[in-house]
């Protein structure tokens, strides 16, 4: 059988921003989803008749302390039914129109929390980590446990980091049996560990074990990289949604909870302290998008101002 390792194939997808200066909106050019559409098609059919995979390759990326490579960001100056509408945005004559889907895997959180963050990530990425960290297990702590927000976690994998696509593989297949949040975590807790190994088959094999995940349903699910076209939809709706790096978030609002002058304020606020953080809105929500691994303060600055 082959292991995971052996699907990781190049794959681009083009997207671009779009930022107004005054208000702080962005949105995603229609020539960016449509042209995004056509490789994506074009790169599946390819793909699956010599490689019986789906590759993936790396946007841009923006990190946080000046760094900034080719990939990983952090502040620099099939769906299903949960799809969140994102953003209407008006350009001269035209109306670009964009949703952004919750994806596949289950949220951590009460899935009716008024709140919704969308994190499109990879487990390799050292900011993804860094987010994890300095982040997420604070907006855990005081809004995902407290039944205040939601997240969805979808796929992000860069190329350049060989094991991403693999350890996406890892945690969906852990998804199979219940514990898809449990493999995120150890994923993500031992990172340091795997990150510079040639190999990370039996590493992953053995922190399925760790959670205890059955061992011939994992093997099976992990060395056919049955979740393979999943983690491909999460990578080719991202790029098509603007997302660049890793990681990249949407909070996602409604606006009966906080006020246009509030949630300007805000992101307004934001932009001061770190720059690259973009507003939306449609009929019922506000979206903000978050591109890197941004502290926790940063979160809280828009969550504080929110009625839960």
């Amino acid at each position: 059988m082959w292991g995971a390792t052996t699907f990781i194939q190049e794959f681009l997808i083009i997207g671009d921003y779009l930022e107004d200066e005054n208000n702080n909106t962005f949105t995603v050019s229609k020539e960016s989803i449509y042209g995004g559409a056509i490789v994506v098609l074009l790169g599946l059919l390819v793909l699956s008749v010599f490689t019986h995979g789906f590759g993936l390759t790396e946007p841009e990326c923006v990190c946080p302390e000046t760094e900034q490579p080719a990939a990983d960001t952090q502040p620099a100056g099939d769906n299903d039914e949960d799809v969140v509408e994102n953003t209407t945005q008006e350009q001269g004559n035209d109306t670009v129109e964009l949703t952004v889907g919750v994806g596949t895997l289950p949220p951590l959180g009460d899935e009716n929390a008024p709140v919704t963050w969308v994190q499109f990530s990879e487990y390799q990425c050292p900011f993804c980590s860094k987010l994890y960290y300095e982040a997420e297990a604070s907006m855990k702590e005081n809004y995902v446990d407290t039944g205040k927000v939601k997240l969805y976690f979808r796929d992000f994998p860069l190329s350049f980091h060989p094991h991403a696509l693999p350890a996406a593989i890892a945690a969906r297949c852990a998804d199979n049996e219940g514990k898809y949040w449990e493999m995120h975590s150890k994923l993500f807790e031992t990172q340091g560990n795997w990150s510079g190994m040639d190999s990370v088959d039996d590493v992953f094999k053995g922190l399925a074990v760790d959670i205890g995940l059955d061992n011939e349903t994992f093997n099976t699910c992990y060395d056919e990289a049955e979740p393979i076209d999943l983690i491909g939809d999460d990578f080719a709706e991202g790029q098509g949604y603007g997302v660049q790096g890793t990681p990249s978030s949407f909070l996602i609002i409604p606006k009966d909870r906080i006020s246009g002058d509030s949630i300007n304020a805000a992101v307004e606020n934001l932009n001061s302290a770190y720059g690259g953080v973009g507003l939306a809105e449609n009929e019922d929500e506000y979206i903000i998008f978050i591109p890197g691994a941004y502290p926790y303060d940063a979160f809280e600055t828009i969550l504080k101002e929110v009625s839960f």
